[in-house]
């Protein structure tokens, strides 16, 4: 499996860096060809709109035309950050082409600045492990350009 992290300084409060990073409307409109829908959310029937809670999954799928591959996720670990105390979420990828788990942490850095650390293991199916790390430098460049992307969202 093939581990990554990004990390990054937001010159927001994290509480707000929190809420754009988890955004999955606003995920669905900057990463390309992939488009995200919920599919449960605890206690809810429908799933209604807005924030994620634990046990909530949901579904990016990649698509150029009729190619492409769903990616199924569910909210393990949801905690917002509050005061000094980080917020930390852990997500887990359990799909037939993309499996493993998204672990999310977003500090307070100071006055209305915050710090972002995404760590992820992933694994492709058909990918051998050797090729383990050109995954990780691969995944981190495109994970890194989306979570400065969508920090910058305002």
């Amino acid at each position: 499996m093939a581990r990554f992290t990004v990390r990054v300084q937001a010159p927001i409060p994290a509480e707000e860096a929190w809420e754009r990073v988890l955004d999955l409307r606003a995920q669905e409109a900057i990463i390309p060809f992939t488009t995200v829908r919920r599919v449960s959310a605890p206690d809810e029937d429908p799933p209604a709109e807005g924030g994620l809670r634990v046990g909530t999954r949901f579904v990016g799928r990649t698509a150029l035309g009729p190619i492409g591959f769903d990616d199924p996720m569910v909210v393990e670990t949801l905690r917002p950050p509050g005061g000094d105390v980080p917020g930390v979420a852990r997500i887990r990828k359990e799909g037939r082409v993309i499996g493993g788990w998204i672990d999310l942490t977003v500090a307070h850095e100071g006055p209305g600045s915050s710090r972002v650390r995404w760590s992820q293991a992933i694994a492709v199916r058909g990918v051998p492990r050797v090729l383990d790390p050109v995954v990780s430098v691969v995944a981190r460049a495109a994970y890194g350009w989306a979570i400065r992307r969508l920090l910058q969202r305002g």
